[in-house]
């Protein structure tokens, strides 16, 4: 449990990433705008949002445990 509380996090990060640079792609190549908004925000999302969320989450569980 621990080790998932860790690892989930850098997984979300990397792939928010990953969602940033294929947004940052799509608006080189300049074809469909909607799908860069649709990336760059689920890679915000991901990398703003949903991680410090857990983080938190998880720091609070693991308080109330010891």
């Amino acid at each position: 449990m621990v080790n998932l509380i860790i690892v989930l996090p850098i997984i979300l990060i990397l792939v928010g990433l990953y969602f940033i640079t294929l947004g940052l792609w799509e608006l080189r190549e300049g074809v469909n705008r909607n799908q860069y908004i649709k990336y760059m925000f689920t890679g915000l999302f991901l990398l703003f949002i949903l991680t410090p969320l857990i983080w938190l989450f998880a720091n609070s569980f693991f308080a109330r445990m010891s």
